[in-house]
């Protein structure tokens, strides 16, 4: 599908992954087998590479028909090189060393098979006297053949249902993807779906459709895996995004799309090929997708460019980091094209034609408000009446804007925020708006944003393009809020903040931070009170408040039987932080399922009635805590 007078520019920009194709040429056809249910159709719910929201999702999903108990099987020859037990994350997982070098992981497992592994484990939990654990057995200590049964099928961890979570990793701990690899278990003849394009004007001079901000068009499949969209009228520098995905034959899990290229005329100005998944660098899928895009649509668009402050290298652009250059009279033919790792085949294909008056139906789906950031620009708006005009307030002087276009009954004004932070908004019916705006922060750089009642520390690695402080504290007799920011920015790393509250706390010790994005469920941020401070780290921007938590958790016996005992504990608030259970006066085991709120008992010795004072303790971030005592 690609044209050969592009042949040499690909060339150049695979030298960099040679090292990596040549970890898929050297592992041979057959070296794993399938982790689970073998020799049988499976069915995926997630792919390597995927967008979240957090993370490119490393490995497979692979589907259990919504039910936990599936043996899990080793993929090839090795031996058990760590083993993480936990709440969170993959919950419980297994990771085996392979004699070619890689490792498989396998994760929300319900529990493992091997008796002597189960009774090290065990001997651990007791050890350490904790229900989490990360451990490291002793290299061979644990051998394990292809095909071995090693654990059974679960639900444990970060997982919203029951599946195995299976990944390959080099020596280097890079992900490769199993797909690639090849496993007979999964059939997939269907070819990508190009969902839906953005087109993002990526400068206060540019247009699409004549306007101003962040557009989507939904294709259409004229032929078998080809797809159009409406022609896109553009002008100045404008980003492509795409929403795509993929499924296998007999699911219809939306999975992920790695390998997507942008032809114009023919010729590659944009590829991204993930092969491969870095952990160190998960936190750049902020800047891969279009963070603040994802808040209006739902969807996670990935960028046909590369962002500046992108440092990933799935990338190839031709000129201008992928962004294309509209002029006046301009016709370009543009087509996307997709592929997925058996290799099935779609594309996109659409008009892009040079023009800068084109007013069209196709409205920004960011200009609902009264006005709005993207990127470097403030958009205004008003209803387009006799008096045009809008009055920008900055260190007490006025300036006068006339709209930069009309659409429909409305007037848009466009500022570059590069230039100018304006403090207010006079409308022509003299209402104003505080716009709050205190200074810009620059990447690279750590920058110190002081208010009266609050300061706000950024390190230097904290923003991935310049941002600009937009916050404000409000407050009662009864209540304090901060707002910082809107959520359309994406942080890479913790910001700090110190906070003095002016409500009137009957014990200020007592209460605690929590965002508030969604009031309904304030998410607990904590915070340590320093001399009337309180300082906090927060890592996405929003709106925050104080919230004092006086309730202890709740502890509900489920039953007492067959030598365990089975809680359902739970908080309403701040959540559980930490729970510690004993017999007789001795440290007992306590299984934790935080989905369900379910705790259970195990013994180190299974031959040891479990019987006599039982006491259960349970605390949450708050510190308040229950105590439950039983007579066993």
């Amino acid at each position: 599908m690609r044209s050969n007078n592009v042949i040499l520019v690909l060339w150049l920009w695979i030298i960099p992954s040679a090292g990596l194709l040549a970890q898929y040429e050297k592992i041979p056809t057959g070296y794993y087998s399938f982790p689970i249910m073998p020799e049988r159709p499976n069915y995926l719910s997630g792919t390597m590479g995927e967008l979240r929201s957090s993370h490119f999702h490393a490995g497979l999903d692979i589907k259990t028909n919504g039910k936990e108990g599936y043996r899990v099987y080793a993929a090839a020859d090795g031996y058990i090189s760590r083993i993480r037990i936990g709440p969170g994350g993959y919950g419980n997982a297994v990771y085996i060393n392979h004699p070619n070098g890689t490792t498989t992981v396998y994760g929300h497992l319900k529990r493992l098979k091997n008796p002597e592994l189960v009774k090290y484990i065990l001997s651990e939990h007791y050890t350490k006297q904790s229900h989490a654990l990360n451990l490291f057995p002793a290299s061979g200590a644990f051998q394990v053949k292809k095909g071995e049964v090693i654990a059974i099928s679960g639900n444990s961890g970060s997982s919203s249902g029951p599946h195995l979570h299976f990944e390959i990793r080099t020596a280097s701990q890079e992900v490769l993807d199993p797909l690639k690899i090849g496993f007979d278990e999964i059939e997939d003849d269907r070819a990508p779906i190009p969902a839906s394009l953005a087109a993002k004007t990526m400068d206060i001079e540019s247009r699409v459709n004549g306007q101003f901000g962040y557009f989507t068009f939904t294709s259409q499949e004229r032929t078998q895996n080809r797809h159009t969209l409406d022609t896109i009228y553009a002008f100045g520098n404008i980003g492509l995004e795409l929403y795509s995905y993929d499924q296998h034959n007999g699911s219809n899990n939306k999975n992920g799309v790695s390998k997507i290229d942008l032809y114009l005329n023919d010729d590659i100005h944009f590829a991204q090929s993930i092969d491969t998944i870095n952990f160190g660098r998960q936190k750049n899928i902020k800047i891969h997708s279009n963070y603040q895009g994802q808040k209006i649509t739902r969807a996670r668009y990935g960028k046909l460019y590369v962002d500046y402050g992108n440092p990933l290298d799935y990338y190839y652009s031709s000129q201008s980091n992928g962004l294309l250059n509209v002029s006046v009279g301009d016709t370009i033919l543009a087509r996307v094209e997709l592929e997925d790792a058996y290799q099935n085949e779609s594309a996109l294909e659409f008009m892009i034609i040079g023009t800068e008056q084109h007013i069209t139906e196709q409205s920004s789906i960011s200009s609902q408000e009264p006005y709005y950031v993207q990127d470097h620009t403030l958009v205004l708006q008003q209803k387009a009446t006799n008096t045009a005009h809008l009055r920008l307030v900055q260190n007490s002087v006025e300036k006068i804007l006339s709209p930069d276009y009309t659409f429909g009954t409305q007037n848009f004004y466009l500022v570059n925020l590069k230039e100018e932070l304006p403090q207010q908004i006079i409308y022509g019916d003299q209402k104003t708006i505080d716009l709050n705006f205190g200074s810009q922060v620059l990447p690279a750089r750590n920058h110190t944003f002081l208010a009266d009642t609050y300061s706000i520390q950024f390190g230097k690695k904290a923003v991935f393009d310049t941002i600009y402080m937009k916050s404000k504290h409000s407050w009662t007799d009864k209540e304090d809020i901060l707002e910082i920011n809107e959520d359309i920015y994406p942080l890479k790393e913790s910001i700090q903040v110190e906070w003095i509250p002016q409500a009137h706390y009957d014990d200020l010790s007592k209460y605690a931070v929590y965002q508030i994005n969604n009031p309904n469920f304030p998410s607990y941020r904590g915070g340590q009170l320093d001399n009337g401070v309180i300082k906090f780290n927060l890592y996405r921007f929003g709106k925050f408040t104080l919230l004092k938590d006086d309730k202890k958790p709740s502890i509900e016996l489920i039953s007492s039987k067959n030598n365990r005992v089975y809680f359902r504990i739970k908080d309403d608030l701040s959540g559980i932080k930490r729970f510690r259970a004993q017999i007789n006066g001795e440290w007992l085991l306590m299984h934790y399922e935080p989905k369900r709120s379910l705790i259970w008992s195990e013994r180190i010795d299974k031959n040891k009635p479990l019987q006599g004072e039982f006491e259960l303790k349970v605390s949450d971030n708050a510190g308040n805590e229950s105590i439950f005592k039983l007579k066993l």
